[in-house]
């Protein structure tokens, strides 16, 4: 996706009145006032860690978008609208589609609503929807894929409740529930080495990705323990998504066309990886064995049917739900918590 240019954003923020009737967001306070989002948040607050100048630039921008700062004494963790606001990077990815079945699921039980941001993997509007519906709901269970944290420093200093799933945020006084993914790595490698895979290749999620950046430690340290290594030539990083394990496949066969083993940071990769795998002629299992990592409900419908190691996103999302509604209707102290994984062995590793 193209980048927006900053005058163009600015623009795009200054003209929205005229188009959109919606709350302005503190992220379009910072872009209008040239500052950071913690900057407009320590100039509104009153800090002396702001100079004036760039206080009186934050103050003009917020009086000419109308921007409402939430109020830190507003009783936030009494629940008001018995509401959920949840935002996720890829409502089509079935792994989301799944953690938001969960989070509904524990929400209607207990009377509450859920209101759905689907980012689109646009960071803009990520921030927006946090604007949004922190307004809009008691709580925000939050998946993200930016790794952006300052704005949602913002509203939990703010005193909105705020629980991270999936993806690890560096926050203070937020809850999260997260699967342990280094240990998905390292079963991922234990299996593919129990099956006497020689060749092994690695296609790597986002770098800038907690999950991405556990799971390839996970699987390297489970190949060291074993004696093995993992050249850099059979090692490549994607996008979480089918197209990009597809073409990182492609990459992989081209650098080494031995390959018999490739694990695959994430389902919809591995997806991907045997499309390309196909395509260049090669048989999954017979001639590279294939393993991915999520345990989507569809993983079984694929030809063939994709061995992974679950993280149970369903169960991420209701323990995400329990926890947030525990957060804000209790006064429950924010925790983390991690849940187990689980290999689950299907034909794309099962050898004759």
């Amino acid at each position: 996706m193209e980048s927006m240019s900053t005058d163009r954003y600015i623009e795009r923020i200054t003209s929205r009145e005229a188009t959109v009737k919606r709350p302005a967001t503190i992220r379009e306070v910072a872009a209008l006032a040239g500052v950071s989002v913690s900057t407009v948040s320590n100039a509104l607050a009153g800090r002396r860690s702001v100079s004036g100048a760039s206080s009186a630039r934050v103050r003009a921008a917020a009086h000419r978008l109308g921007y409402r700062q939430v109020d830190a004494a507003r009783p936030v963790r009494t629940p008001t609208r018995h509401a959920i606001g949840l935002v996720v990077p890829d409502a089509s990815n079935p792994f989301f589609a799944e953690i938001a079945h969960g989070v509904e699921t524990v929400a209607q039980s207990s009377g509450w609503a859920v209101f759905l941001g689907n980012t689109d993997l646009d960071d803009a509007r990520e921030a927006d929807y946090l604007d949004r519906l922190a307004g809009a709901a008691d709580g925000l269970l939050v998946c993200s894929a930016s790794g952006q944290t300052e704005q949602l420093q913002h509203l939990v200093d703010s005193g909105v409740a705020v629980v991270a799933c999936d993806e690890r945020l560096e926050l203070t006084g937020a809850g999260g529930v997260f699967a342990d993914d280094a240990a998905a790595g390292r079963l991922a490698a234990g299996h593919i080495l129990a099956r006497r895979a020689r060749r092994i290749a690695m296609i790597c999620g986002p770098e800038h990705l907690t999950t991405a950046r556990e799971r390839r430690t996970g699987f390297r340290a489970e190949l060291q323990a074993s004696g093995r290594s993992l050249p850099p030539w059979r090692s490549i990083a994607s996008r979480y998504t089918i197209e990009a394990g597809r073409w990182a496949a492609d990459q992989l066969l081209a650098a080494d066309p031995q390959i018999d083993a490739i694990f695959c940071s994430n389902d919809l990769q591995a997806v991907g990886a045997v499309r390309a795998l196909r395509h260049a002629g090669r048989q999954v299992p017979g001639g590279v064995l294939i393993i991915g990592i999520d345990g989507i409900s569809w993983g079984e419908l694929t030809e063939p049917s994709l061995t992974t190691v679950a993280r149970h996103p369903e169960r991420l999302g209701a323990e995400a739900a329990r926890l947030l509604i525990e957060m804000v209707g209790d006064g429950a102290r924010p925790r983390e918590v991690v849940l187990p994984v689980e290999l689950v062995e299907r034909e794309s590793t099962r050898r004759a």
